[in-house]
């Protein structure tokens, strides 16, 4: 049996990153992310027989170079990466690949079909079957039974369809034991193209944990990966970035979870291992402002983190009140003064457009992101994701103004008129806390000291580009 998996090209030739809850152009983080999900079940695949694997992200293959490159491997399946500002793309070129490849499977996976459920298969004609919730265990089930049996059957986690009709399993109960799944496959990717923007080195995705117990009510996470915190053991993250390190060169790591210091007594136990084998790592990750204290920060900076994302969201307690953070504003700046003490760099991210909005809170924000003394940040729009509280209550209001699926992208243009502000205001006022944030001068001129090839200048001047203002716009805040 062969299984080929392409992260696949867009009509406009945008780029995006289409990892678990992680939507959004590529542009917007000023990095290319290696696809992880879609190597680890290529990782599944090769089981049962020969894989290939092409992200046209790094590799810059046109659909019809894709396409064609389909037809020469003659796969019995294909697998296509998909999220929801690329799915119009997504779903074409799916179409496009059972119309050349006839013969073959087209198989979906990832947040879309998990939130939209028999919708998303109804929406998008070019899928003949798709997994929603986590994929591996579906996927491998799925792969066994049409190994065996040359058909698609019935199982959990699955939609397929039956001639006009769609059918869909039960809902598979999430993966109990993560060490089960197995290593991606980076030796099918082209690793050194995955970039950090700031140093030029490659970088890759390493799962740590799956799950937050957490309810804030925009986020999909616990939608995908469940509210129970589950998280890999130490040996096993230890045994893949050790893999990276010896067959691709790579000691610069995204780990990806939800809260990584939501178990502390986990988080110190990696941090010392990574120590203890003088593995020589950088890595990034996120976490909540209320779960750090000087004991975890400073361990992990003593294992290599260099850089630590926060959900701040906005600045206003009214906001995080009624978007169910559960955090206030004292614990994000006391938060930032450890990270400060430690000397750890810290992303600051926001979301404009939240239930409560104003252009008072708003500006207020933007004042404040600049205050708070964070290295780099990241701000959104607040995106309506089908079956989130945020959905039901856009829903339930008439606050949706988007026409299709492709539209819900937190690194978009706002799709929500919640009245106290418009979707045009939410988009400027995401504008201008960027351009205040990274056209300062002091900015500018840190960033050329550590920039050292013309290929990062180029994501520099992209990642500006998408930040741009048009000039016709005066925006005041």
């Amino acid at each position: 049996m062969k299984v080929f998996f392409v992260n696949p090209p867009t009509i406009d030739h945008q780029k995006y990153i289409r990892e678990g809850r992680c939507m959004q152009s590529v542009d917007s983080w000023a990095a290319i992310w290696p696809p992880l999900t879609l190597a680890i079940l290529a990782t599944i695949a090769k089981k049962y027989g020969e894989v290939r694997l092409i992200d046209c992200n790094v590799e810059d293959l046109s659909p019809e170079a894709t396409l064609q490159a389909i037809v020469d491997f003659q796969p019995d399946i294909v697998v296509v990466n998909s999220s929801f500002p690329s799915i119009d793309s997504d779903a074409l070129f799916a179409q496009r690949a059972k119309e050349t490849c006839s013969g073959a499977i087209v198989l979906g996976f990832g947040v879309f079909f998990t939130l939209l459920g028999e919708t998303s298969l109804l929406d998008t004609k070019g899928y003949d079957v798709a997994i929603f919730g986590e994929p591996e265990e579906t996927f491998s089930e799925f792969l066994d039974n049409y190994h065996r049996l040359g058909r698609i059957t019935p199982m959990k986690g699955l939609m397929w369809r039956e001639g006009e009709q769609i059918k869909k399993g039960d809902v598979r109960p999430f993966i109990d034991n993560l060490d089960g799944i197995p290593v991606a496959s980076r030796d099918l990717l082209k690793n050194e193209r995955y970039q950090l923007p700031h140093n030029g080195h490659p970088f890759t995705l390493v799962n740590v944990a799956r799950g937050c117990p957490y309810s804030c009510i925009f986020c999909i996470a616990n939608l995908y990966y469940g509210k129970k915190l589950r998280h890999h053991s130490v040996d096993y993250v230890i045994n893949e970035i050790e893999i990276c390190i010896k067959n691709h060169g790579i000691r610069d790591f995204l780990f990806w979870e939800e809260v990584f210091t939501l178990d502390k007594k986990f988080g110190i136990e990696l941090c010392d291992e990574i120590i203890k084998r003088g593995l020589n790592i950088s890595w990034a990750t996120t976490t909540r402002a209320d779960l750090v204290d000087t004991k975890i920060l400073q361990k992990m900076k003593d294992a290599g983190c260099e850089l630590l994302g926060l959900g701040i969201e906005s600045c206003s307690q009214e906001i995080l009140d009624s978007a169910k953070k559960h955090e206030t504003v004292d614990q994000i700046v006391e938060a930032i003064e450890l990270c400060k003490k430690t000397k750890m760099p810290i992303m600051g991210h926001f979301i404009f457009g939240l239930p409560g909005e104003t252009e008072q809170t708003a500006q207020e924000t933007i004042k404040y992101i600049g205050k708070l003394g964070l290295d780099y940040m990241q701000c959104y729009c607040a995106v309506p994701y089908p079956n989130t509280p945020l959905g039901e209550m856009a829903r339930e209001k008439g606050w949706l103004v988007a026409k299709q699926w492709s539209e819900y992208d937190f690194g978009g243009r706002s799709v929500m008129d919640i009245g106290s502000v418009s979707p045009d205001d939410i988009d400027r006022y995401r504008r201008v806390a960027f351009r205040k944030f990274y056209l300062r001068p002091k900015f500018i001129l840190k960033q050329f000291k550590v920039v050292t090839s013309f290929r990062q200048l180029i994501k520099a001047a992209n990642f500006l580009k998408w930040i741009r203002t048009k000039p016709r716009e005066r925006e005041q805040c």
